[in-house]
């Protein structure tokens, strides 16, 4: 009986250990770096009916966003419910737009929390929730390739708490 007790500790330990150290080994958007491109953007090209029909969005963001993603890319966030984003990648330099999967699923979250975490200057992008609606529902790393499309890091359980989850730096 005390193997076992002494066993299961050793493992709860383990387990804690590699938690802790997998929250300090998150991918950082530092460790990605890309030059930003400060040109004009170019139009948004509307290559379906959904698009066409979300228009004012990406007018919008032309007029009132700067790049903020992977250095040519301006993340427009669709709507798809009160707890759900649809984003997409605008690409400033051919007007391109490439989507990806819906995020949803948030429980707790703070005042301030974003569903797509992105810095200009950093081919790294974070996605908060499930993806299309199934799955883990927690912090989905990725890397921003050059034609938008993007080569998955790491996801973190977070269980939908966001409040507790792990910074993203």
């Amino acid at each position: 009986m005390l193997r076992l007790t002494s066993l299961a500790l050793a493992c709860l330990s383990i387990a804690f250990a590699v938690g802790r150290a997998n929250a300090d080994d998150l991918p950082k958007f530092k460790d990605y770096p890309v030059k930003v491109f400060a040109g004009k953007t170019a139009k948004p090209r509307f290559h379906t009916q959904d698009l066409r029909d979300r228009r004012e969005l990406y007018q919008s963001a032309v007029s009132d966003e700067k790049v903020n993603a992977g250095g040519r890319f301006i993340v427009v966030k669709l709507p798809c419910g009160s707890a759900c984003a649809q984003p997409t990648f605008l690409d400033a330099t051919n007007g391109k737009i490439v989507e990806f999967d819906t995020v949803s699923g948030w429980r707790e979250v703070s005042d301030d929390f974003e569903p797509v975490l992105s810095r200009a200057d950093s081919r790294l992008v974070v996605f908060a929730g499930s993806r299309n609606e199934k799955g883990v529902n927690g912090l989905h790393f990725y890397i921003i390739g050059d034609n938008g499309k993007l080569q998955h890091l790491r996801t973190v359980d977070v269980g939908g708490n966001f409040e507790t989850a792990p910074k993203v730096q």
